[in-house]
């Protein structure tokens, strides 16, 4: 059983002593920059739903329009916010991970 999935502790590859960290840091690194990428798309995205939202609000005819323009902008402003937290704390999250995986 060992030998179809490759369990045995020998010294050289499948064993855990063998792990390169060289290859987790360029795993890590483009994890990062993927995330740092996708942030700012989602980032810039919301900014611009939140101006379209704000011109709805100020030419809205009636008051219905012109509370659930209110509510969208809200919500659009808190997951602003979401984003930018995320983007301020992620090389802090980056560097926990990496850490916890043993790369130096």
């Amino acid at each position: 059983m060992d030998k179809i999935f490759n369990l045995s502790p020998m010294a050289g590859e499948g064993s855990l002593g063998s792990f390169d960290t060289g290859n987790l840091k360029i795993i890590v690194s483009t994890i990062q920059n993927v995330m740092y990428a996708l942030f700012g798309l989602l980032t810039v995205g919301a900014v611009v739903l939140a101006i379209i939202i704000a011109y709805k609000f100020f030419t809205a005819s009636d008051e219905a329009k012109r509370k659930n323009a209110k509510a969208q902008l809200i919500y659009a402003i808190i997951g602003i916010i979401a984003l930018v937290v995320l983007l301020i704390f992620m090389p802090r999250l980056v560097a926990l991970i990496s850490s916890a995986a043993g790369a130096k």
